[in-house]
């Protein structure tokens, strides 16, 4: 009587353990942002007006990313991502609306922005739900403007800073076979700053500064990523 044969054992476990790269798409949003009246240092104001709030509608954001995943255990990933890309978020309003309706506060986020976080993932196979968080870095543009009714600029505040903040959030990943993965995830960039932004007016020679309180920035995308195995 032949023997039976025996069944071909298990395929190992999925393992998300090692270096990868890709790419992510999606939308991103920010607000209410607020921008003063441009005021001198001893509190005249330009306008004469409230403070002005505006809010951002939603942009596009994508970009590449890298990083290394380690497995401690069956169960468990942590691991090290970099995310850069392109944000571009851009809102304006009038601040003067009742007399000449000339002077526009402005802020734009972008149009670059880098992440840096740390990863914590729960796997069971081929999925894994993940928490992150670290550090952003993005660049901010914003001021009022006031052209002339002759040509060029009556007022200029406008400035550019690069802010430093935390990022965090999470998402879930799965692979679709054993180099190919796809992801959802949500990351909160805490861009929260007041920037001081200041110019001389033309032609009195007199120094305005106006302050911009910038909110936060959610983004949400999907990406896909490749790893070297």
């Amino acid at each position: 009587m032949a023997a039976k044969a025996k069944a071909p054992p298990p395929p190992p476990p999925y393992s998300w353990q090692g270096f990868y790269i890709g790419g992510f798409a999606g939308g991103a949003w920010s607000g209410p942002e607020t921008t003063s009246d441009p005021t001198t240092a001893t509190g005249g104001g330009y306008n004469g007006v409230a403070p002005t709030p505006y809010n951002m509608p939603t942009g596009f954001t994508g970009g590449g990313e890298f990083g290394y995943n380690w497995m401690p255990n069956a169960y468990t990933v942590v691991g090290l991502e970099d995310k850069f890309g392109y944000l571009h978020l851009h809102s304006s309003i009038v601040q003067d609306p009742l007399t000449f309706s000339d002077t526009t506060a402005s802020t734009t986020v972008g149009n670059w922005f880098d992440t840096y976080v740390a990863r914590i993932g729960a796997v069971d196979g081929h999925v894994m739900l993940f928490l992150e968080g670290g550090g952003v870095t993005a660049r901010i543009k914003t001021g009022v403007v006031d052209p002339s009714l002759l040509g060029g600029e009556t007022l200029n505040t406008t400035t550019n800073k690069t802010i430093t903040s935390w990022a965090a959030g999470g998402g879930l990943q799965y692979a679709i076979n054993n180099n190919w993965s796809v992801k959802g995830e949500v990351l909160e960039l805490g861009l929260h700053s007041t920037i001081n932004s200041c110019g001389t007016d033309v032609p009195g020679g007199v120094n305005f500064c106006a302050f911009t309180k910038i909110g936060g920035v959610t983004m949400v995308d999907l990406g896909v990523d490749y790893a070297f195995k």
